[in-house]
């Protein structure tokens, strides 16, 4: 990775560039450069100030040292959940830490319009780790594993998907980590989250209109073969509105990125 950077710089700047006149082909350029040259996002368990310069989390030591291989001088960007990202530079490596000197703290830019939940049936494996990664990077703020009456799983790993979460919210540019909150079956979220206005996403119902989500902070997501009616009388009890994407009938990862894209953007 270093190398073919190095190999990119040389290209633009001695043999590229040097050559280019027209103002619109030197921006497209430049735009190319510095999507390549983006600076490497990680996330910090420690709480990080201006004065921070040690790090001592052993898989993220490894990360730098062994993974990206990247060396004293590096500039990086790290982050501690907080919403500040601290632009710091590698002083150095010892057996098993890596110092630092923050340069620059800036506000991070990547925020949504509103602390979202989602509320996701638990699916197969697979499946779920994909919903918590692009729920992540769509910007939610607290995912909730729910046990319904068709979910085809009852349990999680809970610690892979905390590391899947951190992983996209690192790639994602984001400022902050979503929660992930223990599995709770159907009831006992409804009444936990009770404060949270919410929307129930289901094909059996009307088509959503952009005024059923004034306000709406919270989306519940069934599994593949849909809530029961049971569930959908639970909900109406809990005077939560149902409403549909569509017509076609979506995976349960797909109908999570269709309903927070409308929701969060």
């Amino acid at each position: 990775m270093r190398s073919s950077l190095k190999i990119l710089d040389y290209i633009l700047n001695s043999v590229i560039i040097p050559h280019v006149s027209h103002l619109a082909t030197s921006m497209k350029i430049f735009k190319v450069y510095t999507f390549f040259m983006r600076l490497n996002r990680f996330f910090c368990e420690v709480t990080l100030d201006q004065k921070s310069t040690l790090i001592t989390h052993a898989p993220l030591v490894n990360q730098l040292k062994n993974v990206f291989r990247l060396v004293t001088g590096d500039k990086i960007i790290l982050f501690d959940g907080s919403g500040f990202d601290f632009i710091s530079v590698i002083t150095g490596y010892e057996k098993d830490t890596v110092s630092f000197t923050v340069v620059e703290v800036k506000q991070n830019t990547v925020v949504t319009r509103n602390e979202t939940y989602l509320f996701a049936s638990v699916v197969k494996k697979d499946n779920f780790e994909w919903i918590a990664q692009k729920a992540t990077e769509l910007g939610v703020s607290h995912i909730v594993p729910v046990i319904s009456e068709r979910s085809e799983k009852k349990n999680l790993n809970m610690e892979r998907l905390q590391k899947i979460i951190v992983e996209a919210s690192e790639q994602s540019g984001r400022g902050t980590i979503p929660t992930i909150s223990e599995i709770l079956d159907l009831e006992s979220a409804l009444e936990k989250y009770s404060h949270i206005k919410s929307i129930v996403w289901d094909i059996v119902a009307q088509k959503f209109v952009s005024q059923d989500l004034e306000g709406i902070v919270g989306a519940y997501i069934g599994p593949e073969g849909g809530w029961s009616p049971k569930e959908l009388e639970l909900f109406a009890k809990h005077n939560i509105k149902t409403r549909s994407l569509g017509p076609q009938v979506l995976r349960a990862e797909t109908a999570v990125i269709a309903a927070l894209s409308q929701m969060v953007f």
